[in-house]
């Protein structure tokens, strides 16, 4: 379709077939949930998941103001709210479903089943999917290390030393929220260090991988941190 973008793979679990995910030019605001899925739908396209809106951050995040949007997905509990993203820190929020939120469309082209990563993965990695360079072309495809070698309550310096020990280092702030959009279910839900000092001296970033948040705190807190692998298109 004319003026939309590509936002990457979605890789598939467990045998289902993966997809490539596009965003569609245009968006709408201020609309209520149900009505954000009848104006998706007049486009023959859909409102993205929670993981795609993610996805869509990660990669086309020049695409979005800092505003929220409205996911596709109802709250499985509380059934008079549904999710949302927010394109400021990444924040998943649960809102009422009468409350007026921007929109966005996204249409799928599956990839062909299968088990197998694009690139050939090293015991224990699992496959995160491709980060676009700045011109929207794939640019490398990210890769998440064993969980086995996560360590525990580490400070940010003590984080990025080990990491670098085993010839990787941690992810960026943009590859966190790919790995949040594709490999959430690896994460333990609670904050991880990234690779990136803070704005402020002695602070660093980290993502929650819980609620999606992306914040700054003192790099002598203890948090846990996993490290990636890069490997160029």
């Amino acid at each position: 379709m004319d003026g939309e973008r590509y936002a990457g793979v979605m890789p598939g679990r467990d045998g289902a077939a993966g997809y490539h995910l596009f965003l569609l030019p245009g968006e709408a605001g201020a609309l209520p949930w149900q009505a954000a899925l009848a104006w998706a739908a007049a486009r023959g396209a859909c409102l993205p998941t929670r993981s795609e809106l993610a996805l869509l951050h990660a990669n086309l995040r020049d695409a979005f103001p800092d505003a929220w949007y409205w996911s596709s997905e109802a709250d499985a509990i509380l059934p008079l709210l549904a999710w949302s993203h927010d394109f400021d820190n990444g924040t998943q929020y649960n809102f009422r479903k009468t409350y007026s939120g921007r929109a966005c469309a996204v249409r799928r082209v599956e990839l062909a089943p299968s088990a197998a990563a694009p690139v050939p993965l090293r015991q224990g990695e699992h496959y995160a999917g491709l980060i676009l360079g700045k011109d929207g072309a794939p640019d490398y495809h990210l890769l998440l290390q064993s969980d086995k070698c996560e360590p525990e309550y580490n400070s940010w310096q003590a984080a990025s030393s080990w990491a670098a020990s085993l010839g990787h280092s941690l992810p960026s702030r943009r590859e966190q929220t790919l790995l949040y959009a594709t490999l959430k279910d690896a994460f333990r839900p609670n904050w991880h260090w990234s690779s990136e000092p803070g704005d402020i001296k002695d602070e660093a970033w980290c993502k929650d991988f819980d609620t999606g948040v992306a914040y700054q705190t003192m790099r002598e807190f203890d948090g846990y941190a996993c490290c990636v692998r890069r490997v160029l298109v």
